[in-house]
């Protein structure tokens, strides 16, 4: 449970559901700031965002850290975390999850119109600490396959992790990057190299289909000839999928 964020540690940058639950949002530093102890869920996904996916990896088959994003990220104060205490356990707690979710992505939405521009490495990471590494695929992988169009469509990403995600890293199949020590989920902006998450077979081809017409909507002026060219492409095998039934 979070006992700080229901008394003193609370953030200017919240959000609140109809049903009252509360999601604060920190920076990595204003988590150091609070003096936490180290086993707290705010701290330790701190600690594995900048000793796993800020570091580099051999295991990712290529150079560069294991997310090339989240050190910037940090270092700007981009990069907010939150726990979430739920009051449902298990499969009963999906509807939660998925409430609070939508609220945030309608607050980081409103947020960037608000201050007139884009912060490529805005993001949010929330924690929800009462769901089991055993639900978390019963519980945190479903909110994000339902999730994850209504994401895509305002140029979002939204990702899932726990200790037993099965996702393979993109050059590694044997890697599991998605795998952290608390189940989350993180929003992001969807970036150039987000078109092979999006035309992955797993999704259904209708749904690949949106996705991609998202991506070149949101990216396409700026994306490389090589991207581009993979989107079009996918795009054209998804909707040839998506017509054949």
């Amino acid at each position: 449970m979070y006992p700080e964020a229901e008394t003193a540690h609370r953030s200017i940058d919240f959000v609140v559901t109809e049903s009252g639950l509360r999601a604060d949002f920190f920076t990595g530093d204003e988590v150091r700031a609070l003096g936490l102890d180290a086993s707290h869920e705010l701290v330790r996904i701190v600690d594995w965002c900048e000793s796993f996916l800020g570091k580099p990896s051999g295991l990712v088959g290529r150079s560069g850290n294991v997310c090339p994003f989240v050190p910037e990220a940090m270092m700007r104060g981009s990069l907010k975390f939150a726990v979430v205490a739920l009051s449902k356990r298990g499969v009963e707690a999906v509807a939660e999850i998925e409430a609070m979710i939508d609220a945030c992505r309608e607050h980081f939405l409103r947020r960037e119109t608000v201050d007139g521009k884009i912060d490529i490495f805005g993001s949010m990471v929330l924690i929800f600490p009462d769901v089991t590494n055993e639900e978390a695929p019963l519980v945190i992988d479903p909110s994000q396959r339902e999730l994850k169009p209504s994401f895509v469509r305002e140029g979002l990403m939204l990702g899932e992790f726990h200790a037993f995600s099965p996702t393979p890293g993109l050059r590694n199949k044997s890697f599991r990057p998605l795998r952290s020590p608390i189940p989350l989920l993180a929003i992001r902006h969807m970036v150039e190299s987000d078109v092979d998450f999006l035309m992955a077979p797993n999704d259904p081809a209708p749904t690949r289909v949106k996705s991609l017409k998202a991506y070149l909507r949101f990216l396409g002026p700026s994306l490389s000839l090589a991207s581009q060219s993979k989107a079009k492409e996918a795009l054209r095998v998804a909707e040839a999928e998506a017509l054949a039934g």
